[in-house]
């Protein structure tokens, strides 16, 4: 707990004085940087600039302003949160960012980060040949809605439907559904994957899903124990949830469907637990294979 005399005994002045503080925390308390930060630095940097609402583009402008002691007694709150607690940073700001998008989220939704964004970026080319031709999307597993949202934007003649079995992470979606204006194009669906979507058929399947194996849920750091375990494990190899995926997806594809999906570091084991079905591993800025795209006759 910060206390008033804390802050008046503080020689912490500017925003750079704070964040060097951050990192320091940070470090000696050894921090893991595994939700959209790369190292403390980062860390350090997306805390204090949001906490204060500035923009990361004006950062140099505020480098050396002073913060008021409110404002630093939130600032200290936060960083020993983070330090000592191991609150992820999203859960603080209760935002996070995924390819320059903004998203709210709290601890009732698994923070915001996906390879899929990515690609959705890139309006999932060449597989997709024409973005203005895709009439309907699923994004199962949806979170906090992020990627039906990001989809909605590349698709633009697309109704998303956005679909979760937690009531809860849906009504963190419906959150930022409203706040990029897409309730007219989005449909917040509660349901066990496909159990609730009736003959629904999509030109596009996309989803995260829970894919940690029960070893590595053992071992998880203590920032993902802050975040919903159903939205993470997946037995013991990782594919609970892909298996129904590879059995009940190909209903709910038009034929010239496609479906991504991302597995983390699962390849091997969707490799092995299907040998003959003909994978494509879509590469990343950063990394390789760890999400797959299937076309429907490709599907078991």
């Amino acid at each position: 707990m910060i206390t008033d005399n804390d802050v008046h005994q503080c020689r912490l002045q500017t925003i750079r004085d704070v964040i060097r503080y951050a990192m320091t925390q940070f470090e000696i308390n050894n921090i893991f940087c595994g939700h959209g930060c790369a190292d403390t630095y980062e860390e350090a940097y997306f805390l204090v600039l949001r906490s204060l609402k500035l923009n990361f583009e004006d950062s140099d402008r505020f480098w050396d302003a002073r913060v008021s002691n409110a404002e630093l007694k939130m600032l200290l709150e936060r960083i020993e949160k983070r330090a000592v607690e191991k609150i992820p940073t999203p859960y603080l700001l209760q935002e996070a960012w995924l390819i320059d998008h903004p998203f709210y989220c709290d601890e009732r939704v698994i923070i915001p980060r996906s390879y899929i964004a990515e690609l959705l970026k890139d309006e999932l080319a060449p597989w997709v040949s024409n973005p203005e031709n895709v009439t309907r999307v699923l994004d199962l597993c949806t979170g906090s809605g992020c990627l039906g949202i990001i989809a909605a934007e590349v698709f633009p003649n697309a109704k998303v439907d956005c679909v979760d079995i937690s009531q809860d992470a849906l009504d963190v979606a419906k959150i930022n559904v409203e706040r990029y204006g897409m309730q007219n194009r989005i449909e917040l669906i509660k349901s066990d994957l496909f159990n609730e979507l009736g003959d629904r058929q999509y030109d596009v399947i996309i989803s995260n899903p829970p894919y940690v194996t029960q070893e590595a849920m053992d071992n998880l750091p203590g920032e993902y124990r802050h975040e919903p375990a159903l939205a993470l494990g997946a037995g013991d190899d990782g594919l609970d949830i892909v298996r129904r995926l590879m059995t009940d997806s190909k209903a709910h594809l038009t034929n010239r469907g496609v479906m991504v999906v991302e597995v983390g570091d699962g390849k091997d084991a969707c490799e092995a637990a299907y040998p003959k079905v003909p994978f494509t591993w879509l590469a990343t800025e950063n990394e390789d294979a760890m999400v797959y795209l299937l076309r429907k006759d490709e599907l078991p």
